[in-house]
């Protein structure tokens, strides 16, 4: 059989809803491919997903028109427990599928359900916990793990499993940096080494890991399949770009470059594919690098602001220091199970900037953001919170909440109310406020956050991104002078999340302190003023990001892979191009046509 799966004229609509969301797609996935199905919210990638091993039509009910067969087998005839044995299925959040009370019972749950001999058994899961950075962790509950640590876990269920096709929806979006490429490169070798398929859905954060990868791209949009070839053809123009998934650095600096001065070269899916033809077209003297630039870039990075600290610490650079809104020292929380996520950290924050706190899964970056929400109280009596001079942990909980709060990763754990005119203004409704104060606040945050189409819309109702917007919008009406929101965009594509973004970036020229924690470099070289690298409990790294970027070694210890464009800048340092570059923009100012 020289197919996995094949969907043959396949349309789907959910129950209740009268538009498909999947329209008369034909595919066929075949053994040992890597596949990436890449597209916008809502274009219908999940749900295609769902219907590779009988999720649809046995768990969500809709219509199903068309037939999906898996190695021969008609899903609408077999059993999702049948089908489970060829097409592994890993979800976007990783809190479904984990139910076992040790991390190594999870992972070892479905080969002992295949009744595999007990040494091979032994041998898949050694291996999935391995390969995915679990071995320390075999013995943890799940559910006291980090958000990213229980999608390793999902995910290494899945590869223990070993079925002939693994789809996975969004399967790294909450790992660190190195983490989505230690998993990327198993599931890789799983691919090569046993013939596996993969295909993965991607949305746009986690694009440049993806798609260096793939042997295969699926573009999707509107439930339909609008693209199907290989990864430079799906490069080749701006077809991902105006979809909102956006592009690889390399790849958009490339489209620049060519539309600018009209060179004849392909687009580049890899690090290791633009530096080698920059230096081709730099040899052959079609672009050649501005020396002005370079001067001018280096006089202005080097003349202001923060430069770069280790272990917390950061060098001032002559220039007036600003009053901090926040001040914490000495900070240390150990869980009762016995697990110190934070070791001794202190740091200012400082009004009208946004931080962007990085670090591994586990390195104690929310754990340290809960402790300075007030959250989690130090568990040491010497350490130090000071908002505006008062110490936030003497503060009661009406006033604590209106310097520092939190928005937590996911918005289902925060959203409870049932429209969300009634989620905006129920912070302002706890405190006290009158109600022509929160009648007024209530309107200008919705305004703000441009919910006013759906202010009277059910939250059940709402997509990934509203929701997240509402739970930011929620917190935002206490206009606390420090919000901490961990991952914003996780699962977003990338033009959701670049609208997102903006709203906090309003937030910061508004006099806040926005600290996002985040897995997306993208979002941190895009946005942030200022990068926190946290590792094992302690800050390693504290800067601007050019600085920040440029520590590759030390960064390599945080499991943190600096920007495409920095590590082209490194490539290219022969040439005179500074090591602190990290922006298309600020690469592209450096280059003219030959």
């Amino acid at each position: 059989m020289d197919y996995i799966v094949r969907l043959e004229n396949v349309t789907f609509t959910y129950l209740h809803r009268k538009t498909p969301v999947l329209k008369e797609i034909n595919l066929e996935i075949r053994p040992g491919e890597f596949v990436s199905l890449i597209g916008p919210l809502g274009a219908g990638k999940s749900t295609l997903l769902y219907t590779m091993n009988g999720v649809i039509p046995h768990h969500f009910p809709g219509k199903l028109e068309g037939n999906v067969l898996v190695e021969g087998l008609n899903t609408k005839e077999h059993t999702i427990v049948d089908l489970a044995k060829h097409v592994g299925l890993v979800v976007e959040d990783p809190q479904i599928q984990i139910f076992n009370i040790t991390v190594e019972d999870d992972v070892a749950f479905g080969p002992i359900n295949l009744n595999l001999p007990e040494d091979e058994i032994t041998e898949r899961v050694e291996y999935a916990l391995d390969v995915l950075r679990l071995k320390e962790l075999r013995d943890r509950h799940p559910r006291e793990l980090s958000g990213g640590q229980q999608q390793r876990v999902a995910l290494a269920g899945a590869l223990a499993m070993r079925p002939k096709l693994i789809a996975l929806d969004e399967p790294i979006s909450m790992l660190d940096p190195i983490g989505k490429n230690e998993v990327l490169s198993a599931i890789r070798e799983l691919n090569r080494k046993y013939g596996i398929a993969c295909i993965i859905s991607e949305s746009g954060s986690d694009i440049e890991q993806v798609i260096e990868l793939s042997t295969r791209v699926l573009v999707m949009d509107n439930g339909k399949i609008i693209l199907d070839g290989d990864v430079h053809e799906a490069l080749k123009d701006e077809l991902l770009q105006e979809l909102g998934v956006g592009l690889p650095q390399v790849s958009y600096l490339f489209l620049a470059l060519k539309k600018r001065y009209n060179l004849d070269v392909r687009t580049p899916a890899t690090v290791e594919e633009a530096v080698e033809a920059l230096v081709d077209l730099i040899e052959k003297r079609k672009l050649k690098i501005k020396k002005e630039a370079i001067e001018a870039f280096t006089k202005y990075t080097s003349s202001g602001g923060k430069e770069i600290g280790k272990e917390g610490e950061s060098k001032s650079s002559g220039k007036p220091e600003r009053k901090p809104i926040l001040i914490a020292s000495n900070i240390w929380f150990t869980y009762p199970g016995g697990v110190t996520a934070v070791k001794g950290v202190s740091l200012k924050l400082y009004e009208g900037e946004l931080v962007a706190l990085i670090g591994q899964n586990g390195s104690g970056k929310s754990t340290l953001a809960l402790t300075l929400a007030g959250a989690y109280t130090p568990t040491n009596h010497d350490s130090v919170i000071l908002v505006n001079g008062e110490d936030i942990k003497k503060m009661p909980l009406h006033k604590r909440i209106r310097y520092v709060n939190y928005v937590f990763q996911n918005p289902d754990n925060q959203l409870f109310s049932a429209r969300v005119w009634d989620e905006i203004i129920f912070a302002l409704k706890m405190v006290g406020e009158k109600p022509e104060v929160i009648k007024k606040i209530g309107k200008e945050v919705i305004e703000i956050f441009g919910l006013s189409d759906i202010k009277n819309r059910q939250i059940v109702d709402l997509t990934k991104d509203e929701k997240t917007l509402v739970a930011i919008a929620s917190v935002y009406v206490l206009q606390p002078k420090v919000m901490i929101i961990d991952e914003p965009t996780g699962g977003l594509d990338r033009k959701s999340a670049t609208q997102l973004m903006r709203h906090l970036v309003e937030m910061k020229n508004r006099g806040h302190s926005v600290v996002i924690i985040t897995h997306d470099m993208r979002l941190v070289y895009e946005f942030a003023d200022r990068v926190i690298v946290m590792h094992e409990g302690k800050i390693l790294l504290d800067g601007k990001p050019g600085d920040v970027f440029s520590q590759f070694d030390v960064l390599k210890r945080a499991f943190i892979v600096p920007p495409q464009i920095s590590r082209v800048a490194a490539a290219l340092k022969d040439y005179g191009v500074p090591p602190t570059i990290y922006k298309v923009e600020e690469m592209l100012e450096l280059l003219e046509g030959g």
